[in-house]
């Protein structure tokens, strides 16, 4: 007998076709992927109005596939919710509740109505099915209809009134990533400087530059003073330069910077300090300049031309960031050698004309006199931009008349022995007749020794560190005063400036052949007191700091020595705890590498000197450059060892070993791990409690190394001593070290209650790190078991502690996970998306380093992998590895080796396959990685099963069967 035809009139048969068959399938399989896309989207989005829409609309199509009959009639419908969920995503993403566009609060609101109509229908409609007994029911076409065109509203709102602030489609992180709004954090980086108040003259200049952009760089040369900053910063204020590069328009100067602190390392720091791309390598800042349309100027270029060491590689790195196609770079130099090969327009930038000069001169002094003498005046001094503020502010605080002015000048250029050292005549000479003028002469020496000292200190005086740095000068803010009046310092921000062309006429005449030699002591009495005081004020004084102890490493007597070490010590640990960066120390406290060898040799080292060495090393690991903190702690521990300072040693060894394992060599790892155990026990100093941490830490290594017994017993004992003591936060890391072993072991019952253990007791510490490792391991266990609504709810309560946190890594490591997470399950978009929000994360909190940029790559080909991407996928594996001589990272190499030697296999290039598992095998055999053991330390990047290629290759001994 037939059966009833649910959807409409007629009969059908009771045997559908083939056909019918086929199509049926495809929508079930349709609503379950669309279910999953709207579970996985509500876990994203911030608003809780928009999870309610998408949480109905999941339970709306749950119920049609378990329930309705007609499940074909609403493929239209399941577009519309697909599409809304991208709508929303793309929409609410990344936004905080407050700040969300109120036509999408509103459009969600009326959704949300519409929805739960329809939810209220299907539920009635299973309701009144299962009341007669009938197991399944169906919604009538005109219904279905109606719900469509409710849908198609929200989505005309979407279309037509919202901005869509980020594009998701992301093909390329850390490549090309189009569409994204870029911005650093703000408060991490300065807006570009305003046009110059006063500017005559140069209009051509600027338009000729603007002009030259289109197609090449821009290089504006000219001796000091001259006007090269100030066209540049006009440059940055053109409206088509504004239209075309809006908020990514930098203005990075090098004026407050001495060229003997200036190192590849320093140089590139700055620049990432000024794009806001905190803790960066060459390779993330390429990444960000890649993104979109940008221009920077690097004003006094000659500073880093000129720089004692890596010149050569800093100009390298300009030519690889100009030849990047978005970005566009402007230098301002004295030397007309410019040591890039970028392709430029070079610019001379001239002396003033004579209608531009007496503009700037009667701006400030007005127009006292007849236009004949100013014009005598002005090509006096050349028409030298600088020279004519200068003499114009002189003039106009010493009230004096033109000829008076005249009679001073022409004085000056006769009494005037030694003039700048090789800049322009009429510079220096204003200079010196600022400082002869009556308002200086009455300060006496003091004015002369406060511009000694602000051109001495890189950031200037701070404002409120007058009286300490100047305890000698009674009226110090009236002496800032007359010199900021005359022009030769400026307030900038809350510390006294000088111009560089002045700053460098002071440092080359008065600090080294004047009468009144500089006098340090007082600034190094201030400062040195300051580095026994923690604290963030550091941030601000750092290159004044750096500049000060660089000086008395070169120049202090040897009985002074150990205090400008012990300086140098606490300025590296501030450092570390409140603003990590490169510095140019090194060769100051080792000097060039082939005095570190007789150094190391003979052993001719204090204490300070060797402890300023072991902080720099500790700099260097927070850095995370692996390569030089391994370097750097290596020295420091032979120069302990000629002190007998064997708790030093102790911990140099095992600071050696934390960084190689961090960087993936297990086998020197546990080398340095079992030699501080040695030493410890040699020289008795070896507590229980250092024995049970390093134990902990040696479990770890040993654990990727694929010793599993080893490791389970290593943290047993750390465990059971830490409970015996009370120490509840080492028992619940122990406690962690155990679940990872037991789940690696196959003992995935008892991996899971250790999780459960840690998670319950970092909760009691209130320790998130703790709660945020046990969160992801338990959401791991979940997605091995299948589920993976569980597994998702964990990672996002993880990722809410993370981003209490403010810890910007760990948030990216859970963000990391939940893209792994969609890759499995085959959600490659909603992947795409979370990489895109890592990467919003890194920038927005002012956070690239050179590892993260390269974990967000490697994440990343692994979802184009696993989507069949290969080019794709090989071009990101690639890219992950490139970064080594940034990050100095084995394991990341050895996963991107095996990676490729994958990609290579599927493809049928078996030649490359063997290539590249060749290569994989050696990282192993030389880290100590074991083979079987490549993912342990990073779970989320774990290739399928079905990845079979590396397997075989091991199994056949390397050898791979031709296709």
């Amino acid at each position: 007998m037939p059966r009833p035809n649910w959807r409409g009139k007629g009969t059908t048969s009771s045997k559908p076709s083939t056909s019918e068959t086929k199509s049926h399938d495809n929508t079930i399989a349709t609503l379950s992927n669309v279910i999953g896309f709207l579970d996985t989207t509500k876990d994203l989005v911030p608003l809780d109005v928009a999870k309610g829409v998408l949480s109905t609309l999941s339970t709306i199509l749950t119920t049609v596939k378990d329930t309705m009959q007609n499940k074909d009639d609403f493929t239209e419908v399941l577009d519309r919710c697909e599409k809304i969920a991208n709508s929303i995503k793309r929409s609410a993403c990344g936004r905080l509740e407050g700040d969300t566009d109120p036509t999408l609060v509103r459009a969600l609101d009326e959704l949300k109505s519409s929805v739960d109509g329809m939810e209220k229908t299907v539920k009635e409609k299973e309701r009144r099915a299962l009341r007669f007994r009938v197991f399944s029911a169906s919604v009538d076409r005109e219904s279905i209809a109606k719900w469509k065109e409710q849908l198609d509203s929200f989505l005309r709102i979407c279309d037509h009134e919202l901005i869509v602030h980020i594009d998701l489609e992301i093909s390329n992180i850390g490549r090309t990533l189009k569409g994204m709004d870029m911005k650093p954090g703000e408060p991490d980086r300065e807006p570009p400087p305003g046009r110059p108040p006063m500017f005559f003259g140069r209009d051509d200049l600027v338009r000729d530059a603007v002009e030259s952009l289109i197609l090449q760089h821009v290089v504006l040369v000219g001796p000091g003073g001259i006007g090269k900053t100030s066209i540049a910063k006009a440059i940055l204020n053109e409206h088509s330069i504004i239209a075309q590069f809006q908020d990514r328009r930098f203005f990075i100067g090098f004026d407050n910077i001495d060229a003997s602190q200036i190192t590849f390392d320093t140089f590139i720091g700055r620049i990432a300090d000024a794009l806001g791309v905190k803790s960066a390598g060459l390779s993330s800042i390429r990444t960000y300049l890649a993104t979109s349309n940008i221009l920077i100027v690097l004003d006094n270029a000659e500073t880093f031309q000129d720089a004692v060491s890596g010149a050569d590689r800093i100009s390298e790195a300009i030519d690889d960031f100009g030849a990047l196609l978005p970005v566009r770079i402007v230098l301002t130099t004295r030397n007309r050698r410019v040591s890039t090969n970028l392709r430029r327009t070079i610019i001379d930038v001239p002396a003033l004309d004579l209608g531009a000069a007496r503009e700037t001169f009667t701006q400030i002094y007005g127009t006292r006199g007849s236009p004949a003498s100013i014009d005598k005046v002005l090509k006096d001094l050349d028409f030298h931009a600088l020279s004519i503020n200068l003499l114009a502010h002189v003039a106009t605080e010493n009230q004096w008349t033109l000829d008076q002015l005249t009679s001073a000048w022409e004085k000056q250029q006769t009494d005037l022995l030694e003039l700048g050292g090789g800049k322009l005549q009429s510079l220096s000479v204003t200079i010196e007749l600022s400082l002869v003028s009556s308002s200086i002469k009455q300060l006496g020496n003091n004015a002369r020794h406060v511009m000694q000292v602000a051109a001495f200190l890189p950031q200037g005086i701070n404002e409120k560190n007058l009286e300490d740095l100047f305890p000698t000068i009674p009226n110090i803010r009236s002496t800032i005063d007359a010199l900021c009046r005359l022009s030769l310092m400026y307030r900038k921000a809350k510390a006294y400036a000088m111009l560089s062309p002045i700053r460098i006429h002071i440092s080359n005449t008065h600090q080294a052949r004047d009468t009144l030699p500089l006098d340090l002591t007082h600034v190094k009495d201030y400062y040195y007191a300051q580095l026994v005081h923690d604290g963030a004020w550091i941030a601000t004084e750092d290159a004044n700091v750096e500049r000060l102890i660089a000086h008395d490493l070169y120049r202090a007597t040897a009985q002074d020595m150990d205090i400008v070490y012990w300086a140098c010590a606490q300025f590296l640990c501030l450092l570390v705890r409140h603003k990590p960066r490169p510095t140019s120390l090194r060769t100051g406290i080792l000097g060039k590498p082939e005095s570190t060898l007789h150094l190391v040799d003979r052993g001719e080292s204090s204490y300070y000197k060797t402890r300023s060495v072991y902080c720099l090393g500790g700099l260097a690991a927070q850095l995370r450059n692996y390569r030089e903190a391994i370097d750097l702690l290596t020295i420091a521990k032979q120069l302990f060892a000629f002190g007998q300072e064997h708790d030093m040693i102790a911990w140099c060894l095992e600071a050696v070993a934390i960084q190689h394992f961090a960087s993936g060599n297990l086998s020197a790892a546990e080398e340095m791990f079992q030699q501080t155990l040695n030493l410890r026990r040699e020289y008795h100093i070896l507590n229980p409690d250092d024995e049970a941490r390093i134990n902990m830490r040696l479990g770890h290594a040993v654990m990727c190394k694929g010793l599993l017994q080893e490791a389970l017993a290593l943290f047993t004992s750390a465990r059971e001593y830490f409970e015996s003591t009370g120490d509840v936060s080492n028992v619940a890391w122990a406690t962690g070290g155990l679940g990872e072993a037991e789940w690696h072991s196959g003992n995935c019952v008892a991996a899971r209650q250790h999780f459960e253990t840690q998670l319950s007791l970092a909760t009691c510490l209130n320790d998130n790190l703790g709660r945020v490792w046990s969160l992801t391991q338990l959401a791991r266990a979940d997605a091995r078991d299948e589920h993976f609504m569980g597994a998702r709810k964990l990672l996002e309560e993880a990722f809410t502690l993370a981003s209490e946190g403010n810890d910007v890594d760990v948030t990216c490591r859970v963000l990391w996970q939940q893209a792994a997470l969609a890759s499995d399950q085959g959600y490659f978009d909603c992947a795409r998306d979370i990489l895109t929000r890592a990467f919003v994360e890194m920038t927005t909190h002012g956070w690239q380093s050179a590892d993260t940029i390269a974990m967000t790559n490697d994440c990343s080909a692994r979802n184009e992998l696993f989507a069949g991407d290969y080019a794709k996928a090989r071009e990101l594996f690639l890219g992950a590895a490139n970064f080594y001589d940034e990050t100095s990272d084995l394991d990341l190499q050895t996963r991107s080796s095996r990676a490729l030697g994958e990609i290579a296999h599927l493809e049928g290039d078996i030649a490359g396959a063997r290539k590249w598992f060749t290569k994989t095998k050696s990282l192993c055999d030389n880290t100590g990685t074991h083979p079987d053991f490549l993912y342990i330390g990073n779970p989320w990047t774990q290739l399928k099963g079905d990845h079979g290629g590396w397997k075989l290759f091991l199994e056949r001994l390397g050898r791979l069967p031709s296709v």
